[in-house]
């Protein structure tokens, strides 16, 4: 369906641009029709997003697989317990770096410790992140509509950034740090306001490990502008509070595992090979080809014509899709790790375009800026029911506590983890946090020493009826690290469709709803 929204998308716009060509000269409200079509499916855009930011904001159950696991993380510190202890059955640390869960602390003790508090710190990230782009593409064009088409972009990518940017993750606040950061040097008038610029930059650092490339790029631009000897307060600022700060102060204010987690885990994952490269080279051509082309010249051109004067957005950009690559190394991550990307692809892209217009009298005669943003939006277009959540999922969730209760003992849900409150699972360990310490290139996970450690409560019940409920079959490629469960395990009801309205939002891999309840039997799973 898609694909034949993307195709009458193209051809309408095809129809318009014409119709704009022809009659610019004639009719000058007529010729400028184009460009208020654009403005119009910007606006739409950018409201639509809001709408469903919304539609999120109360959802009961997880719109990432992962966000009542990160309210864990959060509750940790709420508690004041450790993030990252030694993992336990009752909890498993997650691979990422420790600053969201840090910002969500006033918020939680305002509003409650929840996942709509969660959601909404995530959605007020994406709102700054959207008031930054609009600003330096303004200040840049001198131009409205450019800015609107800018943020229009954004907001229309939402689908293609693996809806992350409203859940309850850390995906939004990185990118935000990592723009402000930007914005504050772009705009810096002094060498202290530089050092701040540096700070922010290095706080996207501690939302995100990607975020070491945003502040080696904001150290890069402040020694091409002011020369080496200058540039020393500025390396010296982002390694006391970067890397000499995550050595020695992580682990002491964040747990004895700080560094084990948040490197040595993920570090595990990534595998230099062709794959990642073809996965890489693929996503930009189906999602945003022809920003890339547009920012690319841009970049080339500003580097050779003004290298010491070259603004840190297009800089940053390189990084951006450094980004990007460090992603695709991980071949089983999601397609969040384009999130950065992207948006330097829109900004950059955007003001590419706009100097084409402006300095190519062939671009500006025929309108080619405006059909390759017909094209742009065109790639970015979804059908809107995918990011909508269910309007029973309320209800549905009700039953599904309902359930819960109803059984006679332990549940196990890897997939969610542990909820936000309402009824407690045990053990609480999520597939993912396990899935992560040993997952990797050329690296066995099934039936591992490690993840039996963690799920050992399930394996030896204590007499205890013991339960374990899965979005997918146990003996699925989905549950790989969890298979041999089955020794001990008997499919006892599969709920169908019954709690379909808590499915996870659609992503890269899609992760559905609890549906399966396996019931401790190891006499009948001996017999299966």
């Amino acid at each position: 369906m898609t694909s034949l929204m993307q195709i009458a998308f193209i051809i309408i716009g095809s129809i318009l641009v014409a119709i704009n060509i022809t009659q610019a000269s004639r009719h000058k409200r007529l010729g400028n029709l184009v460009y208020y079509v654009l403005a119009g499916i910007a606006l739409f855009s950018i409201v639509f997003t809001l709408f469903v930011w919304l539609n999120h904001l109360y959802f009961p159950l997880n719109l990432d697989l992962m966000e009542s696991t990160i309210l864990q993380h959060v509750g940790q510190l709420t508690n004041g317990k450790p993030v990252y202890p030694e993992p336990s059955p009752e909890y498993v640390p997650l691979a990422y770096n420790v600053l969201y869960y840090v910002i969500s602390i006033p918020f939680a003790s305002v509003l409650g410790l929840s996942l709509p508090t969660l959601r909404f710190v995530a959605i007020l990230a994406s709102i700054g992140a959207t008031i930054i782009m609009f600003d330096v593409v303004r200040r840049y064009t001198q131009s409205i509509w450019w800015s609107l088409i800018t943020v229009g972009l954004f907001a229309a990518a939402y689908y293609v950034m693996d809806t992350y940017l409203d859940n309850a993750h850390s995906d939004s606040w990185f990118l935000f740090m990592a723009l402000l950061g930007s914005y504050i040097l772009d705009r810096a008038k002094s060498r202290t306001v530089n050092i701040i610029g540096i700070l922010v930059l290095v706080a996207s650092f501690w939302f995100k490990q990607h975020g070491a490339l945003f502040t080696i790029g904001g150290v890069l631009y402040l020694t091409l502008r002011e020369g080496i000897l200058r540039s020393i307060p500025y390396w010296l600022t982002a390694g006391i509070f970067g890397p000499i700060a995550y050595v020695l102060a992580g682990p002491v204010l964040f747990g004895p595992r700080f560094i084990y987690f948040t490197w040595e885990v993920p570090r595990g994952w990534s595998s230099m090979d062709l794959s990642a490269f073809t996965r890489l080279a693929r996503f930009i051509a189906t999602t945003y080809p022809f920003m890339a082309v547009s920012a690319g010249l841009l970049i080339g051109w500003k580097f050779i014509q003004e290298r010491r004067k070259i603004s840190i957005w297009f800089l940053q950009a390189v990084m951006a899709v450094l980004t990007g690559l460090m992603g695709s190394l991980d071949a089983g991550s999601a397609d969040n790790v384009y999130i950065s990307m992207g948006v330097w692809f829109i900004l950059a892209g955007t003001l590419g375009l706009f100097e084409l217009e402006r300095r190519s009298q062939f671009v500006s005669c025929y309108r080619l800026h405006l059909v390759i943003l017909l094209a742009s939006f065109a790639l970015l277009l979804y059908d809107p029911r995918n990011v909508l959540v269910s309007p029973q999922a309320h209800e549905a969730y009700i039953d599904f506590i309902t359930m819960l209760d109803d059984l006679d003992g332990q549940v196990y849900a890897p997939t969610l983890g542990q909820l936000q409150g309402d009824y407690q699972f045990y053990p609480a360990a999520h597939w993912v946090a396990l899935e992560d310490m040993i997952r990797g290139p050329g690296r066995e996970t099934r039936d591992h020493p490690n993840t039996r450690q963690f799920l050992e409560p399930l394996i030896y019940p204590e007499g205890r009826p013991a339960y374990i409920l899965t979005n997918n079959p146990l003996e699925s490629e989905g549950n790989f690290i969890l298979g041999f469960l089955l020794e001990d395990y008997v499919l006892d009801i599969d709920f169908g469709n019954r709690f379909e309205p808590l499915r996870v939002l659609p992503k890269r891999f899609d992760h559905l709803w609890p549906r399966y309840l396996y019931r401790y039997d190891p006499e009948q799973a001996a017999t299966e």
